[in-house]
């Protein structure tokens, strides 16, 4: 029975090889590859249906990657992982680039093309040994296991066999947890003997994620490719990590990325495990709340039935994470949450509107809706923030914006930012240096002595209403409507400003 099932195995493995060198479709790739899981485990029916849960799932997964090449586009091999250590691949590579000089070229490869049998049924039996040996793995389901620990990669990292690496690197702390059937107490050995990777600002490398490899090899990444490299390391010994971001702070500048672990009691704590302002090796004093989220997506391996990418063409949908059709919308998990309705014109053809926040200077789209009964309702949104809705005209690749945005505030209310020109008032603008209220959100504004500033307006578009110059550690104006949102901006202006409104009824500045 053995040899017929290798003999099986062997002629099923053989087709899918035939079926990657003949270039058939994807679809008879994917098929052979399922046949041939099958009957491997076909005396394992949990396993059988893991590998199912991940062949189900496979089309909508890809790596980016790039290749090194000359002036003339010719492929330069060059491989950091050949070499003893990164100081001598650094030094390597600045010789040939200096040499011939190289740059980047990007690629994205699917994992119905790339993905071998033998890396996949590896992969799934390092997991399942993981999730049925350790005492901490024994409170996880069927199905978080297969979603947050059995797959065989967790974002678009260039695809690598990485268990037995990270296994091999924290093994030894993960066995020795007084508390061992707690994941919280592993997690925190585990991410604890991870301290000494060092956190960039920034990497040269022109894709997201590094591979694994480069991240053991370099001991380095940035923020997202940190977060990686928790989930890679917790979920190699049977822990059931997530990858959570926020497309765009709703009142701060920038996007953040970092980890959930789950409890035996299925609780999602978040942490930030591996990172500079984490010297203690606490990696659950995170607090994600601490600047205002509009919204928080988790990463799944599987598709999100209900994701935009999943329902809409792809070329009907704006760049960014609303293409991918394994995000999760996880607001709700931390903040409370609100709506916003907006009307829609009959003569408009858009069917689906888009929601947006105030991040480095532009509006950012962080959510969609579906348009019903010409009306779009967004659901599931933070509050005490100010968002603007827009659509997307595909054939232009171009956004149009309503002409005010709306603030929805901490009661949940719906408050439309419409600038009264008929109701002015003068006003005083200082830098405050204070931080009110419960978060702690990024405000960059400082007041230039003798330097001109601008007031802009939201109506239909930026429009500046009034010039003067900040004398005294302020910034005085004349002629300020009611109920507008502003922004500020001179010439040492940064990109950073936050968005503000002045409280009709208590003349305060509210930043955004």
């Amino acid at each position: 029975m053995i040899k017929i099932k290798i003999f099986l195995c062997s002629i099923l493995i053989a087709s899918v090889n035939l079926v990657a060198q003949t270039n058939e479709s994807d679809k008879l790739k994917i098929k052979a590859l399922r046949t041939l899981l099958a009957v491997h485990y076909q005396s394992d029916a949990e396993k059988q249906k893991a590998a199912a849960f991940l062949i189900d799932n496979l089309d909508i997964h890809a790596s980016q990657n790039y290749n090194w090449i000359d002036h003339a586009g010719k492929k330069v091999p060059f491989n950091e992982l050949d070499y003893a250590n990164s100081e001598m691949a650094v030094q390597a590579f600045k010789k040939l680039n200096d040499s011939i000089k190289i740059k980047p070229q990007t690629y994205e490869l699917k994992d119905s093309e790339a993905l071998t049998p033998e890396l996949l049924i590896k992969n799934i039996d390092l997991a399942f040994d993981a999730w049925r040996n350790n005492p901490w793995s024994k409170a996880y389901d069927f199905a978080t296991f297969c979603e947050y620990i059995l797959p065989y990669r967790s974002l678009t990292e260039p695809l690598e066999d990485w268990r037995e690496d990270y296994q091999f690197l924290v093994s030894s702390v993960s066995t020795k947890v007084e508390n061992n059937n707690m994941p919280i107490e592993v997690g925190t050995s585990v991410l604890s003997s991870l301290k000494n990777f060092k956190f960039l600002e920034s990497r040269p490398d022109p894709i997201p994620f590094l591979s694994p490899k480069q991240l053991l090899f370099r001991r380095e990444g940035s923020c997202n490719d940190l977060a990686n490299l928790a989930i890679l390391a917790c979920r190699s010994v049977g822990l059931a990590v997530t990858f959570d971001f926020t497309p765009f702070y709703g009142a701060s500048s920038n996007k953040h990325f970092w980890n959930t672990i789950i409890t035996e009691k299925g609780e999602h704590i978040p942490f930030n495990g591996i990172s500079s302002d984490n010297p203690e090796g606490l990696p659950y004093n995170y607090k994600p709340t601490q600047k205002r989220l509009a919204k928080v997506y988790r990463k799944t391996y599987s598709i999100q039935q209900n994701s935009l990418a999943n329902i809409e063409l792809s070329g009907n949908i704006p760049d960014g994470f609303l293409k991918e059709k394994n995000v999760l919308d996880v607001t709700d998990e931390y903040v409370t949450t609100g709506k916003i309705s907006i009307a829609i014109q009959q003569t408009n053809p858009a069917t689906i509107g888009y929601l947006n926040v105030f991040n480095l200077g532009s509006w950012r789209t962080i959510d969609w809706a579906k348009k019903t009964a010409n009306s779009c309702e967004f659901k599931n949104l933070g509050i005490n923030i100010v968002y603007l809705p827009s659509f997307y005209q595909p054939e232009t690749k171009k956004r149009t914006y309503e002409t005010y945005p709306i603030l929805l505030d901490s009661d949940k209310n719906q408050i439309v930012l419409k600038p009264n020109y008929e109701r002015t008032f003068s006003f005083d603008i200082t830098r405050d240096i204070k931080i009110k209220g419960p978060t702690k959100d990024f405000n960059s504004f400082e007041v230039f002595e003798n330097e001109i500033f601008n007031l802009l307006v939201w109506d239909n578009g930026w429009k500046k209403i009034e010039t003067a110059t900040a004398q005294n550690k302020a910034i005085h104006f004349t002629k300020i409507p009611d109920n507008g949102l502003f922004l500020l901006l001179c010439k040492k202006s940064n990109g950073y400003e936050r968005i503000f409104r002045i409280n009709t009824e208590t003349r305060q500045i509210e930043w955004y």
